[in-house]
């Protein structure tokens, strides 16, 4: 195996933005750059400078469409997900370089490859009160997956490795795939209800904001390429970051990913 630097790792995470984005015109499946990646795209055309992975958001009714066919339409890159997978601890999907091999935080830790983030958003419903129930829901879930999925050495500090080692041996009788697939249920709570907001809830974001924001898309710059974002991303990241074309402070201008990544040799 040949280790992969930032830059090339970033090379990487652009083919398969365009395989995504590819797939996606080809299927008049809508989908946009989100989180920190669309930040990216408005406010520095490109990554922010600090940053090193890629973020798309889309509904759960393209992002069910997308499951269905990306994989029937690709070698190299793989879509997978919880539903799928058994042995995926998401409860987002992802698509993978199957040439790649990524550790998280390093080989001690997540065994995955170099990959895009598939971000879900859900109807959410227009009572603040049960928002805020779904969202405890799905961190309580979320938190049992951590438990269940991540390795006890990674853990920092003796009395949280003593106590994650304990819970882990608890929730070791669950499929691997359980608490992912459970924070996806919950996610669909409103699925046929037709409600005007939507949700993160098979991620770590806590919010609900408008679904008119995604009622149609434009082109914008990435690294030099067009892709997707939201007719409404103004208000998208205002609810996500609040005043997100202040850069934040000197300190926290830093990766939040630990990781190390590798070139599988042909």
């Amino acid at each position: 195996m040949r280790k992969i630097d930032i830059d090339e790792l970033k090379k990487l995470q652009i083919n398969i933005l365009d395989e995504v984005h590819s797939c996606c015109m080809r299927h008049n499946i809508n989908y946009w750059l989100d989180s920190g990646t669309l930040l990216g795209a408005i406010r520095h055309n490109g990554y922010i400078p600090w940053d090193d992975d890629i973020d798309i958001g889309m509904l759960r009714p393209e992002y069910e469409k997308f499951r269905k066919v990306f994989n029937q339409e690709n070698d190299r890159y793989k879509f997978v997900c919880a539903e799928d997978d058994n042995d995926y601890c998401y409860a987002f999907g992802k698509v993978l370089d199957t040439e790649t091999i990524l550790y998280e935080p390093d080989i001690r830790g997540k065994k995955i490859a170099v990959n895009v983030d598939i971000i879900i958003y859900d109807n959410a419903p227009d009572n603040d009160k049960e928002v805020a129930k779904m969202y405890r829901k799905r961190n309580f879930y979320r938190g049992c997956n951590i438990a269940r999925s991540q390795k006890n050495d990674t853990i920092p500090g003796i009395k949280r490795r003593i106590a994650f080692k304990i819970l882990n041996i608890v929730l070791r009788p669950f499929p691997k795939n359980y608490f992912a697939l459970k924070m996806s249920q919950n996610a669909q709570k409103y699925k046929d209800v037709d409600t005007k907001r939507v949700g993160s809830f098979t991620c770590y974001a806590v919010f609900a904001c408008e679904k008119d924001i995604f009622d149609s898309f434009t082109d914008h710059i990435f690294e030099g390429k067009d892709y997707k974002i939201p007719i409404g991303y103004e208000r998208w990241l205002k609810t996500i970051y609040g005043d997100y074309m202040q850069l934040p402070p000197v300190h926290k201008r830093v990766s939040t990913h630990v990781f190390e990544a590798y070139m599988l040799e042909k």
